[in-house]
C-alpha cells in the first residue's frame, strides 16, 4: 500500500475527536439534552419542549402571517417536525437555532402558498351545500326563492371569506375541487389526518357562522 493511500491513524483520530468536540459542545444546551431524551424514546421530554417553545413559536407566526387559525396549524406543523427527526437528529446548533431555522422555513412556504392561492373562488352550484338543511328545507318553491337563495349564497361567500387562508385552501380544495384528505394534506404540507381535523374544524366554524348570521336575519329569509 502506497503512502499515498495509507490511513493515518493520528488523523483520523484528530477527525474523530474534532467531530465529538463539535457535539459535545451543544451539550451545555438544557434543550439539546431534552431532544437527545426525545431521541432516546422518553415521551416526557417531548412534552417539555412543546411547553417551552408552543408559545413562541406560535407568536412567531402570528406576528408573521397575521392569522390566529393558520399559526396554530403551522405550529402544529413544526412540532410534528420536530418529532418525526428525533431519530437523525444530531446537535449541531443551539436547540433554539434549529427550531426556528425550520420555523422559519414553514413560514416561508406558507407566504408562498398565500401567493399561488391568493383568494378562494367559490363554484355557484355548490355554494349552497353550506347552507344549514333547516334553512333549505323552509326555502319554498315561491316566486321570492331566487332572490332567496341570492341573498343566501351571498352570505355564504362572506363567511367562507372570512375563514383563514388555510381553511379556505383546505375547504376549496375538498369540496370544489375533490380532492381526497391525502392530496389536500399533499398540498398543503401536513398529514392527512391534520387536513381530515382542519376540514372539520372549517366546517364546523362554517356552520357556526351560518347559524349566527341566519338567525339573526331570519325575518328576511323564512
Amino acid at each position: 500500500m502506497s503512502a499515498r493511500t495509507r490511513t493515518d491513524p493520528t488523523e483520523a483520530h484528530r477527525q474523530a475527536a474534532s467531530a465529538r468536540t463539535a457535539k459535545d459542545r451543544w451539550l451545555d444546551d438544557p434543550d439539546v439534552r431534552l431532544m437527545l431524551r426525545v431521541q432516546a424514546g422518553e415521551e416526557d421530554a417531548f412534552r417539555q419542549l412543546v411547553d417551552r417553545y408552543r408559545s413562541r413559536i406560535f407568536g412567531f407566526f402570528h406576528q408573521h402571517l397575521g392569522d390566529r387559525q393558520e399559526a396554530e396549524d403551522r405550529t402544529q406543523d413544526v412540532l410534528l417536525r420536530l418529532f418525526r427527526s428525533r431519530h437523525s437528529y444530531q446537535p449541531r446548533a443551539s436547540f433554539s437555532t434549529w427550531v426556528f431555522h425550520i420555523t422559519r422555513n414553514v413560514a416561508r412556504n406558507a407566504v408562498r402558498f398565500r401567493r399561488r392561492h391568493p383568494r378562494v373562488q367559490l363554484p355557484n352550484a355548490t355554494e349552497e351545500e353550506y347552507t344549514l338543511d333547516a334553512h333549505r328545507s323552509r326555502v319554498s318553491d315561491s316566486p321570492s326563492r331566487p332572490l332567496e337563495r341570492a341573498e343566501l349564497a351571498s352570505m355564504v361567500r362572506a363567511a367562507i371569506a372570512d375563514l383563514g387562508e388555510r381553511q379556505r385552501a383546505a375547504l376549496e380544495l375538498h369540496q370544489f375541487h375533490d380532492r381526497t384528505y391525502a392530496e389536500v394534506a399533499k398540498q398543503l404540507d401536513m398529514t392527512p389526518k391534520a387536513a381530515k381535523s382542519l376540514l372539520y374544524r372549517t366546517r364546523n366554524l362554517l356552520r357556526a357562522r351560518l347559524t349566527s348570521i341566519l338567525c339573526a336575519d331570519g325575518s328576511s329569509l323564512y
